[in-house]
């Protein structure tokens, strides 16, 4: 089949009488104590800025500094080294190259003049987001991004709030709970070859061009639907989805191709208190606007899903293992600890439609496209489901494939573990030290007076970018050849070499690592083998039309995009 087409960012003055006798005042007297006043004011405010000052530069003495680690050119004073990070023309081109020249461990320029360690060091990840996860804690700007897309939900949530909301959700992503959702992948996803077969059949031919990104937003949009919310969207069969039409090209509309002047105001989000930023989200930009029509929309379909699902329940029909079922119980419970109100299942619903769909659709994008340009590896991967199923009708029962056999498809297994290491759906996670930390580093590192190093020192309040597309292209952590998409390196045993433990998924960090991992990852890996099960025993797919060239779009998360002629970039 020829596949997959990749064509598609006032105040008062007061006249106050001294002493033990009053007197008259005429318009002259109150015109001098009203300038009296006026410059008492003027003279206490700049003390104060002047005390401010010195307290920041006492601060500053006493505090770690970063700025002897080596680093890439700082960049205009605004935006810093940010627009390299922002807006490349390939995802993490800058932090691959920055990585390449200067380590795994540097200082780069933040907005405003402000100073950020960088770091893709295996060794420094697994301090900051497992060892001492609860030292580091979600900025600012990122908490009011998260919010913009997602809603209050459990990614928003820090703290007690996000312990307690995850440990109520997780029933919902168990190991008997999967096992349930295993057939609504696999039958959302025969749905889809349904459709791709009709169109073939009606157009007399044995093969077609389709818009893969597309039909995988559709499809996991209602592999979620009915898995996480028991609901039907019908994105498949092309019913008008209002919920659909306002995803579409979201992160693209807002987040690609970030001017300086935007850049620099996202930036201002991590100074000013987050009560005034919420309020900023109300301004009528372009970027503001498609984010908050889109919120508008979500919230709405969240909030008609959790009504039906209530009435439900409400007339004694015994809630599923779904995830919406979960949450309805809680918020039907009358345990303040287990207890969920509406506000909050809306928020984690917005989420879910977020990090439960993009994720896994964007994932399954690169999947089918890495095998279009290694047909080899397709084939193999072909054989191995073959033998899998026809193992599995040996069996007896429904002949269906189980969880069980999904985990003994070692190329399938290779296949999902490489594509989430070469193509990370983000590519930085953001972290604040919440106080005075030692971060260490896998080997020894030198900075820019020759010392060397094994640690870095950082203060409270200091950033932290960590690059998870850099550490997933390490030589010493993956190999010579880790710049190269070869799936062969998990069947090789490359992960029994690895020092670090990070992640949940063959030492990748894609779903992120510790307390804050992905609560979903495993539902995504089940969903995605589902779905690639039954394409690629039914289709062969091969690159499009021309060959042009895939890029990796930088989005705020990556989505794959055509690059054209004269550097023109087209949203698949």
């Amino acid at each position: 089949m020829d596949s997959h087409s990749f064509q598609h960012v006032g105040w008062k003055l007061s006249n106050q009488v001294s002493s033990g006798h009053l007197e008259s005042v005429g318009p002259t007297g109150y015109l001098e104590d009203a300038a009296l006043m006026v410059r008492r004011a003027f003279a206490c405010s700049t003390v104060l800025l002047v005390c401010l000052w010195l307290r920041g530069i006492v601060r500053r003495l006493r505090a770690h500094s970063i700025s002897q680690l080596p680093g890439p050119p700082p960049g205009p004073w605004l935006v810093g080294n940010l627009p390299d990070l922002i807006r490349p023309e390939s995802a993490a081109e800058a932090e691959l190259a920055w990585t390449d020249k200067y380590g795994p461990a540097m200082r780069i320029k933040g907005a405003w003049g402000t100073d950020a360690l960088f770091t893709a060091d295996p060794t420094a990840l697994q301090y900051i987001l497992n060892t001492a996860g609860h030292h580091f804690g979600k900025t600012r700007q990122h908490m009011a991004t998260v919010r913009l897309i997602t809603g209050e939900g459990l990614i928003y949530a820090d703290g007690h709030q996000h312990t307690t909301q995850r440990k109520i959700m997780s029933p919902g992503f168990s190991y008997g709970a999967l096992k349930v959702f295993l057939p609504l992948f696999r039958y959302t996803a025969q749905r889809t070859v349904s459709k791709w077969k009709e169109g073939m059949s009606k157009s007399g031919s044995t093969s077609m061009v389709l818009d893969i990104p597309n039909w995988m937003g559709r499809t996991t949009l209602d592999a979620l639907g009915q898995a996480a919310f028991d609901y039907e969207f019908g994105a498949i069969d092309e019913k008008d989805n209002e919920l659909a039409n306002a995803y579409s090209n979201l992160f693209a509309d807002s987040f690609f191709n970030r001017s300086d002047a935007l850049i620099a105001f996202e930036a201002l989000w991590e100074f000013i208190p987050f009560q005034l930023v919420k309020r900023l989200e109300m301004l009528p930009t372009k970027q503001l606007s498609r984010l908050g029509e889109y919120m508008k929309v979500a919230r709405s379909v969240a909030k008609s899903i959790v009504d039906t699902q209530t009435q439900s329940l409400s007339i004694g029909k015994d809630g599923g293992k779904d995830i919406m079922s979960i949450l309805i119980r809680a918020n039907m419970s009358e345990d303040s600890r287990t207890k969920m109100g509406e506000e909050e299942i809306i928020a984690q619903l917005t989420t879910l439609m977020v990090a439960g769909h993009e994720t896994t659709a964007s994932t399954l994008c690169w999947a089918l496209h890495e095998l279009a340009i290694h047909p080899e590896f397709q084939r193999l991967i072909r054989e191995e489901i073959r033998e899998t199923r026809a193992r599995a009708s040996q069996r007896g029962g429904d002949g269906e494939m189980t969880i069980a056999d999904l985990d003994s498809m070692h190329n399938m297994t290779a296949l999902m573990k490489e594509t989430l290491r070469y193509h990370p759906i983000l590519t930085v996670l953001h972290r604040e030290a919440l106080a005075d930390e030692i971060i260490p580093l896998s080997t020894p590192h030198k900075t820019k007076t020759g010392e060397t190093i094994t640690a870095v020192p950082v203060s409270k309040g200091q950033k932290i970018t960590m690059s998870i597309a850099a550490y997933h292209r390490l030589k010493s952590v993956w190999g010579e050849d880790a710049d190269v998409w070869r799936p062969q390196r998990f069947l090789e045993g490359v992960e029994s070499s690895q020092k670090n433990s990070i992640g949940v998924f063959g030492n990748i960090a894609t779903f992120s690592s510790g307390t804050r991992s992905c609560i979903g990852w495993r539902f995504a890996t089940i969903e995605i083998q589902a779905i690639l099960i039954e394409l690629l025993d039914n289709f062969e797919f091969s690159s499009s039309p021309g060959n042009p060239e895939i890029v990796k779009g930088a989005s705020l998360v990556v989505v794959p995009m055509a690059l054209l002629e004269e550097r023109n970039y087209h949203l698949l």
